[in-house]
This record gives structure tokens, sequence and C-alpha cells, in this order.
């Protein structure tokens, strides 16, 4: 995953950690955030750098560029450069179905673009991970644990 998507991705993880979850989850949920804010604050630190180098001003004065100048084309392809570097964290050992799960069972709502979000950061323990002999021709994705029992052909 790239630092822009880490930055864009900041308020859906506020919403998760609204979400009252079993202990041991939310515990990994929280220690996890707090790499993914670190990398947010690198991003962001990054960002106000290049607003006071291409402006000409030093950290802690007002600073911003005008729409419409060469300025303005100047910081958005920096700036686009910064988002698309990548970052080296690690998705969380967590299966975004499990996730998916609590947010259900507490009656929470999220947005196709919040898992979107999310998902990047999580690991997917279906299909791929399966052992069964008809993963390929399942029609629903096989469960964590492996137990092929509920798999199905398409007809």
């Amino acid at each position: 995953m790239n630092l822009g998507e880490i930055f864009n991705s900041l308020s859906v993880w506020e919403k998760l950690a609204s979400v009252n979850m079993k202990p041991s989850l939310a515990y990994r949920i929280m220690k996890y955030m707090k790499l993914v804010s670190a990398e947010y604050e690198i991003a962001n630190k990054q960002r106000i750098s290049l607003i006071h180098e291409i402006t000409g001003t030093k950290e802690g004065e007002d600073a911003g560029i005008s729409p419409g100048t060469p300025e303005i084309e100047e910081y958005s392809r920096r700036y686009d450069e910064i988002m698309a570097t990548e970052s080296d964290l690690e998705p969380l050992g967590v299966a975004l179905e499990e996730i998916v799960n609590e947010v259900e069972d507490k009656g929470e709502v999220f947005s196709v673009k919040d898992f979107a979000l999310l998902g990047l950061f999580f690991s997917s323990e279906f299909k791929d991970d399966c052992d069964c002999d008809n993963k390929d021709d399942c029609e629903e994705d096989c469960n964590p644990d492996n137990d092929c029992d509920d798999c199905e052909k398409v007809s």
C-alpha cells in the first residue's frame, strides 16, 4: 500500500475505533492503528514541508497556494509523488471478514468505500488459503478454518 492509501484511510480507522469489539481484537486494532497513524503523520509532515518549500515560508508561518498558479501545478505533481510512495506497513494478521462480522454484529454501518479502504490493511483468509479440492469451483468463498462442507459447485 502507498502513503496516499494510508492518508485517505485515517477517518475510517477512527470510525472503526469507535466500534465495541472483543478485547483481543480491539487490542490488535489499537496497536495497528498506532502504526497507521505514524505513517499518516509522516505523509502529512511531507505535505506541509512541500507547501512551505514551494511558498518560501518557514514552518509555523501561514502558507497557502492559490489555485490556477504554476505553484499549485508543482505542488500537485510533487504531492502525487509523495502519496504514491510505497509504505513498508504490512497488513494486520486479521481477516477483513472478521472485522466485517464484528461491525455487523454491533449494528454499525460502514460503506463499501470504507471497507475498500480498510481491505488494504487486512488479510483475506478465504478461497486462496483453502485446502479443499474444489476451491476453484466454489460458489461461496471457503471459510477461514478450511472447512469446506458449505462449498457448492457453480452450476
